[in-house]
């Protein structure tokens, strides 16, 4: 059956709606901190990292970025060897001095 319900478009509307509403964040937070120390953007996409992830070559990515690249090869996109997303090791460290970084920010 493909023509919806009046109550699935308003559902989907809705859903459309808070999608746009995160990416909008995103984009913000992004324009935000695009002064953000090197260190904390991600090598592929120039974008500050929330949850970066150790890849078996040493590169630290954000974590999505990294999913995203995985949907499409399984390779490491630095080395192109094997990888999988058991292979990523969560850089907590590095993740708590973004977190800090962000948190200063938003204090000034």
């Amino acid at each position: 059956n493909l023509i919806k319900s009046a109550y699935e478009v308003e559902a989907f509307e809705e859903f459309a709606g808070k999608v746009k509403a995160r990416y909008d964040e995103k984009q913000a937070m992004d324009l935000e901190f695009d002064d953000a120390p090197d260190e904390f953007k991600d090598p592929l996409m120039s974008t500050m990292m929330r949850n970066p992830v150790i890849l078996p070559s040493g590169v630290t990515m954000d974590r999505d970025i990294i999913q995203r690249h995985l949907l499409n090869s399984t390779t490491d996109p630095f080395n192109r060897q094997h990888l999988t997303q058991e292979m990523l090791i969560p850089d907590t460290a590095l993740k708590a001095r973004i977190e800090a970084w962000v948190k200063e920010r938003m204090g000034k």
